[in-house]
């Protein structure tokens, strides 16, 4: 069973790079799709606010990726990668 998951996930990782290395430009759909997910997440804070000391803590890690994607900004491939750990994560 793990070696299935293994399999799915590289072959999901796969599928995702390849539309993303032809165009690095964000289309309607894509700039939509982060509106939704902006949106989510203000209802996500509205109806369970986060207390100042996890805003901090969330404001220190948008801090320090901002500045390692200034540093070594990251290439379609990674991106997708990212996004693909996200939605792997439990509780999301």
């Amino acid at each position: 069973m793990k070696k299935f998951k293994l399999l799915l996930a590289g072959l999901l990782i796969g599928l995702m790079t390849v539309p993303l290395v032809a165009c690095e430009k964000k289309g309607p759909a894509e700039k939509a799709g982060e509106q939704l997910d902006q949106t989510v997440e203000d209802t996500k804070d509205a109806l369970n606010p986060q207390g100042p000391a996890e805003k901090a803590g969330e404001q220190f890690d948008q801090t320090v990726e901002d500045t390692k994607d200034a540093l070594d900004p990251q290439g379609p491939a990674e991106e997708a990668g990212e996004k693909f750990d996200e939605a792997m994560e439990p509780g999301q």
